[in-house]
This record gives structure tokens, sequence and C-alpha cells, in this order.
């Protein structure tokens, strides 16, 4: 895909992140343009979840020394966060277990995906324009291929249909880009394979996709960037072919690696000692 002129997705300068004495994100840059499918990957506690955290306004950077660092949005830093979910798709683990159960369990799939409107969790504070927000929500479903949940309740869904679901409620407002985090988690083969497959489309019809992950089978052929996070820091960045490597990974992962291809999908095994 080309990449756009407009400003980037994300830009990251001199970033510190602490909680406590740890620093989970230290002097963190970083520029994701918009219009280029990019990857995060790195392992546990590399700082994924915090620099996503970043994206969506839930972490602020820390003061370090005298310098707070900067984060930028779609080319801006004062979002509100109402204002930034029209551009921005999320899709998380956090939010998948929340619709899960519960009275969030209890919302219907197009109940859900009225939901991404306002951002609410519970169907007494849904929030929507009549009838044409109800045709967007339906048509959100439809270009996920869910629109056969539209009656069925989130808690009766399996998970890779909440999922897809709730990326339907992501796209309501037609965002930019779409953040996803771990996307094929608890997913069954079969799920998940369905579940890349419409990723994929998304990606071929123009939503930038940004994917949060520690799995390279969730790397589609789609993504043209890779960065690799560790220590809270940015460890290397590239295509994506030049990324996924047995040497690279083995590096990163501190564990020997081998990587395989086949048909523009990407598999990785421990080789041993």
């Amino acid at each position: 895909m080309q990449v756009s002129h407009s400003p980037p997705l994300l830009e990251l300068d001199q970033v510190t992140v602490t909680r406590g004495p740890v620093r989970i994100l230290d002097r963190l840059s970083i520029s994701m343009p918009l219009g280029q499918h990019t990857a995060i990957l790195g392992p546990n506690g590399s700082g994924k979840t915090s620099l996503l955290k970043l994206l969506i306004r839930q972490f602020y950077p820390s003061i370090d020394g005298e310098h707070a660092g900067d984060v930028r949005i779609l080319g801006r830093s004062d979002w509100h966060i109402d204002e930034l979910r029209q551009r921005l798709g999320i899709v998380s683990n956090e939010l998948d277990h929340a619709f899960a159960s519960g009275r969030s369990g209890r919302m219907t799939g197009l109940e859900a995906a009225l939901s991404g409107f306002s951002g609410v969790r519970l169907k007494r504070h849904l929030k929507y324009d009549g009838e044409s927000d109800v045709e967007r929500a339906r048509a959100a479903l439809r270009r996920v291929a869910a629109e056969h949940l539209a009656d069925r309740t989130l808690e009766t869904m399996s998970t890779g249909e909440r999922r897809r679901t709730l990326i339907a409620r992501a796209l309501v407002h037609r965002p930019a880009a779409l953040v996803l985090d771990e996307p094929t988690t608890g997913l069954d083969i079969g799920s998940r394979a369905a579940l890349l497959e419409q990723l994929q489309e998304l990606a071929d019809e123009g939503t930038t996709l940004l994917l949060v992950t520690h799995h390279i089978e969730e790397i589609i052929p789609a993504i043209e960037q890779v960065v690799f996070l560790d220590g809270g820091r940015v460890h290397s960045q590239g295509d994506t072919p030049d990324m996924l490597t047995d040497a690279a990974l083995s590096q990163l992962f501190g564990l020997p690696l081998s990587v395989h291809r086949q048909d523009q999908h990407w598999s990785l095994r421990v080789t041993g000692s």
C-alpha cells in the first residue's frame, strides 16, 4: 500500500512511562506512517501494552528529569478521547473480556456495534442517531462477515464470533486506523484463519492496521513494517521480510528460533540449544 501524505498515525519522541520505580517505556521514539500496516512485536514485558495504552490515552508520558516526551496521534497531541475514538478503532483483550459476560455480555451483536458510537459498554447507555446509525452498525457487521450475529448475545458467541463483532464495533466510525492487540488470542485454528483473512480484507480496502503481538503467526501479508520492542525501547524496525529472520527473532526473544514462511504466512518454532 502507498503511504499516505497525511500526518503519521503515531509519533513518540523520547517518551518515558514509569510505574513506581519501574520504567515500562524508556525514552521511546518511534514514527508510524498512516497508510503503512505495521506490527509491533516483542516478548512479554517489552512495553507493547504500554505503547497501546499511550495510543488510546490510558497512559501519559512521565516526567523524566525535566523532559516529559511528546506523543502525537494523527499529527495532534490534544485529543479529546471521544474525538480520538472516531479516528482510531481499538480491539484489545481487555475489551474482549469486558464484553464476554455480565451485563455487557447480554448485549446483542447489533447493540455491541452500536455501542461503538459512544464507546459505552452497557445497553442502557447506548446513544446513536436513529436508523442511519443502525444501518452503519449493520454495514460494519457485514464488513467482517458478522451480520448473522446481530441478534445473538455476546455471552453466547464463540471467542472468534465475539472478536469479529468487536472489530465491527471499532469500524462504525469508519476510522483511519484499526489497532489490534493480539487479536487471535483464545481462537481455535479455524476461527483464527477466518479472522486473519478478514483483517487482510480490511487492509486491502484501505484501513491502516496496527497490530500489537508476540505471535508472528498473526502477521498477515498486508503487514509491511515490523517494530521490535524490548525493555521499553525500540530494539529495531524495518521491512517485514528483513525483520522476521531466524537471527533477528532469536536475539529478540533470547531463544534459538527458526522462522518458516509458506504462502505468505509466517510460523515460528524453537530449534533447541
